[in-house]
C-alpha cells in the first residue's frame, strides 16, 4: 500500500511538473520566435548588450538560426527552405524575393498587422514616403521590412607621416590637379629607391573616381545616365557620356604613365589583401575607400610596422571653378537585408514579432539601439547625449564577449538610425572626418530602384555585360592598349549603347518614375 501510495504520489508530481513545463513552453512560444539570418550577423547580435536589454524590456526572445556567411548563399537557402517547407517564423531575405514569394502566399502581408500591433512602425512608414514606396507593393501589401542604414560615403585616406616627410600640406590639395601634383611629389620622394611604391592604391576596380570629376551615374524623374542599379549608384558609378568622363580617363592615364597609381590595381589584379599590405608596408600613401578604412589601418598593424605610421582623411576635392563635387552615398534603405515573416505564423506569433520590432521605433527603443543605457554607456551633458564607454575598448572586446557597440551599418533588427550617434560611435579619427566631410553639400543622396520581375530579368544580363565591357574599354584607354582620342572615345560610347547601355538607362528611368513619381 505504501509503495502504491508512493507511486501515485510520484505520478501526481510528474503530472504537475509536466503541466508546469507545458505552461512554460506555451508562455515561451507566445513570447519568442525563430529567425534565420546570416551567421556573422547572429554572432554580432549575441555580443550586443543593448540587444539583451531590448529583450528584457519587451519580454520577447528571438531564437536565431545561423545561415551561411555569404549573402548569395543566404538567399539561396531561403529559396531551398521555401521549397522544402522548412521556413522558420522569420527570415533575412532580399526585397526581390519577398516580391516574388509574398503574393504566392509564402510570406505574410504585414500591412494590416502593423496597423494593429506596431503603432510606432506605422508612424515611421507614414512619415517616410520613400520607405513606404519601397516596401509596399502595388496592392498595398508589405511582405518585407527593409533595413535602414547610416548615410555615408567613401573617404580619402592618406598617410599623414608620408605627407609630412615629403613636405605636402594636405590643406593645399583642393582640386584633382592639386592632388596629381601631390602624387608626383610622393612618387619622387618615396619611389626613387623603391620600385614597388605607387602613391595611389586601392582594391578591386580602380575606376572609382567619378565623383572627383563630376561624372557620376545618376537617375531622376527627368533623366537617367550611366548604370545606376545593382550597387552602381555608389561603387563603380560613372557616366561615360558625361564629357568629364573623358577627363577622368585622361587623368588616370597620366597617373598610370607616370607610375602614380598601382598598375596591378588598374589591371584588376590587386585584391584587398594586396592593398592592405601595400599601405602597411609603405608601398602606398593614398586611397579612396570605405569610410572607416583609415582607422582600420591604425589598429591593424600600421604603427606596429612603422612607429611613425599615422592615417588622416583629406577633404573632398572641388572643381576648378570652386564648385562642390559631391560623393555618392550609401543607400538609406538596404533592400538586401529584409525581414520577412512566414505565412504559417499564427497571429500571436506575428504580434510578438511586430511588437519586438515596433519597440525599436519607439523613442525609448531608438535611444537604446543608438546610445545604449543612460549611466552605463552614455550620459546627457548640456542636453546632449555623450558616450561614456570607449569605442576602441568596446570594439576590441574578444569575439563572443558582451560589448556596447553601435555600428548601425550592421544588420541586427529593423530600426531607425541616428546618423549623429553612429558617427560619434567611431574612433576619433573617423568621427572628426565625418563631421568635417559629410556635409549636405558634399553628399549626393542615392536612391533605391524597385524593379518588377520583367525589368529585373532584362537588367540582370544587360548590366553584367555592359558594365564589364565599360571597365575593360576604359582600362584599355588608361594602359595604352587603345589610343585615347575623341574619335575612339565616341566609338567606345557607341559600342556600349549597342550592347544595351541606352536600354539600361530607359529601364532605370521608368523604375524611378514608377516608384517616386514624375
Amino acid at each position: 500500500m505504501k509503495l502504491n501510495h508512493l507511486v501515485s504520489l510520484l505520478l501526481a508530481i510528474c503530472v504537475m511538473v509536466c503541466a508546469m513545463g507545458m505552461t512554460a513552453v506555451a508562455f515561451a512560444d507566445e513570447n519568442s520566435y525563430t529567425m534565420f539570418m546570416r551567421s556573422t550577423y547572429v554572432e554580432w547580435i549575441k555580443e550586443l548588450k543593448w540587444y539583451d536589454v531590448a529583450e528584457e524590456r519587451t519580454g520577447i526572445h528571438v531564437d536565431y538560426i545561423m545561415g551561411p556567411d555569404e549573402f548569395a548563399d543566404v538567399y539561396s537557402e531561403v529559396d531551398q527552405r521555401i521549397l522544402s517547407n522548412t521556413l522558420p517564423d522569420v527570415v533575412m531575405t532580399k526585397l526581390s524575393q519577398t516580391n516574388v514569394y509574398g503574393p504566392d502566399g509564402v510570406f505574410v502581408d504585414l500591412a494590416p498587422y502593423i496597423a494593429q500591433y506596431a503603432p510606432n512602425l506605422q508612424a515611421y512608414i507614414d512619415a517616410n514616403p520613400d520607405y513606404k514606396a519601397l516596401v509596399t507593393d502595388k496592392n498595398g501589401a508589405i511582405y518585407g521590412l527593409c533595413k535602414e542604414t547610416p548615410i555615408f560615403a567613401d573617404l580619402i585616406g592618406y598617410r599623414v607621416d608620408h605627407f609630412e616627410a615629403a613636405g605636402i600640406d594636405p590643406e593645399s590639395i583642393v582640386t584633382v590637379e592639386d592632388f596629381t601634383e601631390a602624387l608626383r611629389t610622393l612618387k619622387a620622394f618615396y619611389g626613387k629607391d623603391n620600385k614597388n611604391y605607387y602613391p595611389l592604391t586601392g582594391r578591386d576596380a580602380a575606376i572609382r573616381f567619378a565623383s572627383w570629376f563630376g561624372c557620376l551615374s545618376n537617375v531622376s524623374s527627368t533623366e537617367s545616365h550611366g548604370i545606376y542599379v545593382n550597387g552602381h549608384y555608389k561603387d563603380g558609378s560613372f557616366d561615360i557620356r558625361n564629357e568629364n568622363a573623358y577627363t577622368m580617363i585622361e587623368t588616370m592615364k597620366t597617373w598610370y604613365d607616370e607610375g602614380l597609381i598601382n598598375p596591378e590595381w588598374v589591371a584588376g589584379t590587386f585584391g584587398e589583401a594586396d592593398w592592405e599590405a601595400a599601405m602597411l608596408n609603405g608601398n602606398g600613401s593614398v586611397f579612396f575607400d570605405y569610410y572607416n578604412r583609415a582607422q582600420w589601418f591604425m589598429v591593424n598593424g600600421g604603427p606596429d610596422n612603422d612607429p611613425n605610421f599615422k592615417m588622416g582623411v583629406l577633404n573632398y576635392f572641388k572643381a576648378a571653378d570652386g564648385s562642390t563635387l559631391p560623393a555618392p552615398t550609401s543607400l538609406k534603405y538596404n533592400d538586401e537585408c529584409v525581414t520577412a515573416v512566414s505565412a504559417k505564423c499564427d497571429e500571436a506569433t506575428i504580434k510578438a514579432i511586430l511588437t519586438f520590432i515596433d519597440y525599436f521605433y519607439s523613442e525609448e527603443g531608438i535611444v537604446l539601439a543608438n546610445y545604449g543605457v543612460e549611466g552605463e554607456s552614455f550620459a546627457v551633458v548640456d542636453g546632449e547625449k555623450e558616450f561614456i564607454v570607449d569605442y576602441n575598448t568596446e570594439e576590441s572586446t574578444p569575439a563572443g564577449e558582451k560589448r556596447w557597440s553601435f555600428l548601425s551599418d550592421r544588420f541586427t533588427v529593423c530600426k531607425p538610425v541616428d546618423n549623429e550617434a553612429f558617427f560619434k560611435w567611431n574612433a576619433e579619427l573617423i568621427a572628426e572626418a565625418a563631421g568635417r566631410v559629410f556635409t549636405d553639400e558634399n553628399l549626393r543622396m542615392s536612391y533605391v530602384l524597385k524593379l518588377d520581375d520583367e525589368q529585373s530579368m532584362e537588367l540582370s544580363n544587360l548590366v553584367a555585360a555592359v558594365y564589364d565591357a565599360e571597365i575593360a574599354g576604359m582600362t584599355d584607354f588608361i594602359v595604352g592598349n587603345t589610343e585615347l582620342t575623341a574619335e575612339n572615345w565616341k566609338a567606345f560610347q557607341d559600342r556600349m549603347d549597342a550592347m544595351g547601355l541606352s536600354r539600361i538607362e530607359e529601364i532605370q528611368l521608368d523604375a524611378f518614375r514608377a516608384m517616386y513619381g514624375e
